[in-house]
């Protein structure tokens, strides 16, 4: 007894020490009270205490982390830290904010970059483009607005809802979606342009039905696998991690889809499964000293991962494994250019051209000619041009560079958004839209720059 009780007394200060290896502290003092300090692209982050002091903690160190500190009253700053920055056990990150200058020029310019801003106490959540029409969607804490606009942001109609929205999406139909957390609903244009529903359904129906077509090329429907997960704390198959890709011919003379072809991120997928195994591995280990049921197990686990969180530590573990490592499916960008139609993998730089025969005819890899460390891993199509463009960030800024389907290639070229970090950013008719929210004035705002 006594052996087995110093054995998982060493067992636990090896796996304390295995875990306190895999994290690394941000601090510092940036003499300002209230800071605002997030991680990119994360619901995460910290603020400041009365002194201007901080500390963050940063659990994944595998990947490039973007810290956004900002403030009112003070210009947003954004510090980059690699993963080999990222394996010391705590990183000094301290500076003084600097106030913003509200000189004419600077007022000039936002003025004039300015596209459209909402109504008082309104964020812009999402902008789409049919038929030569901006669509907008505003919200407030409980209800949802839509917003119809020209080409030069002059408003045209305008609906209000009961329920709240997360995002506008036109599917490979033309059809304008608005999309809740738990129901959808399709809306239309009338003749005197009023906005009408059109029918409302589940956000399951979405996904595994009108998220699946993602275009149309020689004749067929292009379809993709779907991920199935019914909301973010669901364990997904694969990690979302892979993607299968298969054609439909639209007479109907098929009875069931036929394969194109796959892929898999090899090291997102690994990186994942190593967080669900230290979850699992973790979660066992509670049940088992605390005597309570093992919901895995026993075979009993419906996949919600909230259900497994025991402690603190896990509940840690859960919440970054969602929203940071899981959370990003696997991109594969379809593209139709003249006669071919080319799957571009964004995440390992990877291209599959598809013949008309629909046979895999080329394979050759994505390059980034200059820009490689701002290269987000997006590309945006402006359906109006037909050009795509690759997105890079330096400096929590965006560019734009254009991509050359012949040779596969991209190069970083110009700014395309005034503030660091849009919340929307989109390309349409040969604009760069940025949506941001302007906390001075409580509303949000989007301007927009003609691409050269």
């Amino acid at each position: 007894m006594k052996k087995n009780s110093v054995f998982a007394l060493l067992l636990l200060f090896f796996v304390s020490s295995l875990f306190a290896q895999t994290k690394t502290t941000v601090y510092g003092n940036l003499g300002v009270e209230n800071v605002n300090i997030s991680i990119v692209n994360t619901p995460y982050g910290t603020s400041t205490d009365a002194k201007g002091h901080y500390d963050l903690p940063l659990f994944d160190r595998s990947e490039t982390v973007n810290l956004y500190y900002s403030c009112i009253g003070y210009n947003d700053t954004v510090v980059s830290l690699t993963p080999r920055q990222l394996q010391r056990d705590s990183i000094d990150i301290s500076f003084r904010m600097r106030k913003m200058s509200y000189d004419l020029q600077e007022v000039g310019v936002s003025a004039y970059s300015d596209f459209y801003r909402s109504g008082s106490n309104r964020n812009i959540a999402d902008i789409a483009f049919l038929d030569g029409k901006i669509y907008l969607l505003e919200n407030k804490p409980k209800t949802s607005s839509m917003v119809v606009l020209d080409t030069e942001g002059n408003e045209q109609a305008r609906k209000d809802y009961d329920q709240l929205f997360e995002k506008l999406h036109i599917d490979a139909f033309d059809d304008l979606i608005l999309v809740g957390k738990d129901s959808c609903l399709q809306v239309y244009l009338d003749e005197k342009q009023g906005i009408l529903p059109v029918s409302t359904f589940s956000r399951e129906d979405y996904r595994n039905k009108l998220l699946k077509i993602v275009c149309e090329y020689n004749g067929a429907y292009i379809v993709k696998t779907i991920v199935h997960d019914r909301g973010l704390y669901w364990l997904k198959f694969n990690h979302g991690k892979s993607q299968d890709f298969l054609y439909m011919k639209k007479d109907g003379s098929m009875e069931k889809p036929q394969y194109l072809c796959s892929f898999i991120d090899t090291i997102g997928y690994r990186a994942c499964q190593s967080q669900w195994m230290d979850i699992q591995w973790e979660y066992h280990q509670v049940v088992a000293d605390e005597g309570g049921i093992d919901l895995i197990n026993e075979e009993i686990w419906d996949g919600n991962m909230v259900r497994l969180i025991q402690n603190s530590s896990l509940q840690m573990k859960v919440q970054w494994y969602c929203a940071i490592t899981a959370k990003k499916e696997y991109q594969i960008i379809p593209l139709i250019f003249n006669d071919f139609l080319q799957f571009v993998a964004l995440d390992n730089r990877q291209i599959v051209e598809i013949g008309k025969d629909f046979e895999i005819a080329k394979r050759q890899p994505l390059q980034i000619t200059s820009g490689e460390k701002f290269f987000q891993n997006e590309f945006l199509t402006d359906a109006a041009t037909g050009k795509t463009y690759g997105l890079f960030v330096d400096n929590g800024v965006y560019h734009l560079g254009l991509y050359d389907p012949g040779s596969g290639s991209v190069t970083m070229g110009q700014k395309a958004s005034k503030k660091v970090y849009p919340r929307v950013f989109k390309v349409h008719d040969g604009y760069a839209y940025s949506v941001f929210f302007d906390s001075g004035s409580n509303r949000g705002v989007i301007s927009r720059v003609k691409i050269s």
